[in-house]
């Protein structure tokens, strides 16, 4: 049988990149399996010391990093690909407003509405969890810094990839002295949640942004070269700096703790997840940018990359307790074994990718009712106008 396949055309105009979107497609996915199967399963499944569970527990712990280093890549690489002035750059004020966007999102899904019951003796820690940080906050955050490096770059023509650089090295390098304060004694307690766990927050902006801005850099990459990321060499090029990193990371971080007592970098290689994660990042990009060059990808998959977002929020309802809804967990929760709480993963991923399938084809449906309904006002236009004429 002949092959037919030609690999995806990158280029600055299409405003794809598709290996990033297969990060984000796997980074969602991973992320509903992950969370199904940990809030269904009961605890006695829970054994560190079997493989399958602990290749599990390992796959799933990448699945926060890969989804905020792809959401990095993408809005960089979309600010910056047609390297426009910045009052000309749509993607500079789209980028505002979903930063704005998406911390409304968040907060809306952590509300607890019987706060408003209570507004008279309203007090922050009685209703902690609706002031948590999670994956979109944090995603927002990290965008934000991601437009102010862009700022930063017009105002001072200083590479944008240097500020890119800098934010992510200081959210990972100053994670031991953030995670050792006392953030409630410092800041009112919606603020001292971006930087800790202690109330509910399940990623503090340190160090989760550091991912969102090591993503920011191979966006700046590509904005300059969009045909690297059909080269295989690029793709090795990735593979062999994650496996570098997962294996070596460690020992670097002991080595500059050596050589400058800075007690920061000893943490780091004592609890080496940050950089470790970071090579596990590296590791997936250069095997789904691989698989993207050899292999036709079908569109679903791709759709359902471009739709994270939707997915995200339909899965907070669908699976958890909220302020507003009894999810699953209410009936289900912790009580799964391991082939129950799978087969719950399996059905929730199609019904998830059946979503996304619906969803495009309400959105291709509209918009071929919408260009027939111009296309019919544009030709009665036309035949009055021409009617007149005759006249």
């Amino acid at each position: 049988m002949i092959n037919n396949f030609q690999p995806y055309n990158h280029d600055k105009q299409s405003g794809r990149i598709l290996f990033i979107d297969l990060m984000r497609a796997y980074a969602i996915l991973m992320m509903i399996q992950g969370h199904v199967i940990d809030t269904f399963i009961n605890p006695v499944y829970r054994n560190p010391e079997n493989w399958i569970y602990s290749l599990w527990n390992h796959m799933r712990g990448i699945t926060a990093p890969v989804f905020f280093f792809s959401a990095g890549a993408i809005f960089s690489y979309l600010l910056l690909r047609n390297n426009l002035p910045l009052k000309d750059n749509k993607r500079f004020y789209k980028g505002i407003k979903r930063v704005f966007v998406l911390l409304f999102i968040g907060y809306f899904l952590r509300f607890n509405p019987h706060m408003l019951l209570n507004w008279k003796n309203f007090d922050f820690y009685d209703y902690k969890r609706s002031f948590g940080v999670d994956a979109l906050h944090c995603i927002a955050i990290g965008l934000g810094l991601i437009i102010i490096s862009y700022v930063l770059n017009r105002l001072t023509r200083i590479p944008v990839w240097i500020y890119y650089l800098i934010f992510a090295f200081m959210s990972f390098y100053l994670y031991p002295s953030v995670v050792k304060a006392q953030w409630s004694e410092i800041l009112p307690l919606p603020l001292a949640d971006y930087f800790t766990k202690e109330y509910g927050s399940a990623f503090p902006v340190i160090p989760w942004i550091g991912f969102v801005m090591w993503g920011a850099l191979p966006g700046y990459i590509l904005s300059k070269k969009a045909k690297l990321a059909s080269n295989n060499i690029f793709a090795a090029g990735a593979l062999l700096l994650g496996i570098i990193l997962v294996h070596y990371s460690g020992d670097e971080l002991a080595r500059v703790f050596r050589m400058t007592n800075d007690e920061n970098f000893h943490y780091l290689s004592q609890d080496n997840f940050l950089y470790y994660h970071l090579g596990n990042i590296f590791i997936v990009l250069g095997i789904l940018a691989i698989v993207a060059n050899l292999v036709k990808i079908p569109e679903i998959v791709i759709s359902v990359g471009k739709n994270t977002l939707l997915i995200y929020v339909v899965h907070v309802f669908v699976i958890y307790d909220t302020g507003y809804n009894i999810g699953l967990q209410h009936y289900f929760g912790n009580s799964l074994s391991p082939y129950q709480a799978v087969t719950a993963a399996i059905m929730l991923l199609f019904f998830f990718i059946l979503l996304v399938y619906l969803r495009e084809k309400w959105k291709k449906n509209l918009k071929n009712k919408f260009r027939e309904y111009f296309r019919n006002k544009l030709i009665a236009v036309q035949n009055n106008v021409k009617a007149k004429n005759s006249d």
